[in-house]
Order: structure tokens, then sequence, then C-alpha cells
């Protein structure tokens, strides 16, 4: 049987220009003849297609049926788990978010109730019963806030 095959043109040309080549090299001809044009025309030569049967056929086609099965399922899986991580971290970020603004309300808080106990330190009735003066409470309250030891 005689099948014309584009593909053995490209084969065939590239065999001549290696045959060329090694020719000119061998017998150091002249550049000038560097590009060498082989004719467009189809060439007709007999080739033996494998074909597989019947069965074979049915089992590669069950295989690649399975494969892209197999495939769908794990693009699904990977982004199933992708959405899965989103969705953490967005409840992380607001956990984390609403946290920061708890340590800011804290920290004011802080501040107020120091405020507070500064101003009532030097009227303190406990404080004065102690022998301690107004004077003295607030140089102690001073101490106690810059060492870090303030206790209520």
């Amino acid at each position: 049987m005689m099948v014309q095959h584009s593909g053995q043109v490209s084969a065939l040309e590239e065999e001549l220009r290696f045959a060329i080549q090694n020719k000119r090299q061998s017998h150091r001809m002249s550049s000038a003849l560097d590009t060498v044009t082989v004719s467009e025309r189809p060439v007709e030569t007999s080739v033996m297609k494998t074909e597989f049967s019947p069965e074979e056929d049915e089992r590669k086609k069950r295989r690649r049926e399975r494969n892209k099965i197999a495939a769908a399922k794990c693009r699904n899986k990977k982004k199933e788990k992708t959405e899965c991580l989103q969705k953490e971290s967005e409840k992380l970020e607001t956990i984390n978010a609403e946290l920061k603004a708890q340590i800011e309300e804290l920290k004011n808080e802080k501040q107020h109730l120091i405020y507070m106990l500064n101003l009532h330190r030097p009227t303190c009735i406990v404080r004065a019963q102690n022998g301690r003066t107004p004077e003295d409470e607030r140089n102690l309250f001073i101490q106690q806030i810059k060492e870090g030891t303030l206790q209520g």
C-alpha cells in the first residue's frame, strides 16, 4: 500500500542536508552552496501502521477515561482544600484583629485605672492610717509605676 505522508518529506530533507554537509566537510567545499532546497513534492513511501487489537483499544480507552476522572477528582480536591485554607485564613485574621482591639481596650482601661488610683491615693484613709503622708503615698505610687510593680 502506497501512502503519501508529509512527515516523511521533513525526515528526507534532514537526511539529505546531513549527507550534503558531511560531503562538504570532507571535500572542503566552498560555502556558496550552504542552502539546499528540496522540492516540496510529496514523497510516496510505504508506511506500515501498527494497529492495535480491539481489546487493546478498549483497554486504552478505559484507562484514559479512568485517568480523566482521577485528574478531575484531584483538581476538585485541591480546589476544596484551597478554599478551606482561605476560609481558615480569613477566620484567623478576624480573630487577630479582634484580639488587637481587645488589647488596646485593656491598655486604655489600665491607663484610666492608674489615673483614678493616682487621684485617690493622696486622700485614701486606709493608707493614711499606716503613718504615711499623702506626699509619701504619691512618691510611692510614682516609684511603683516606674518599676512596674503597681498593685491594687
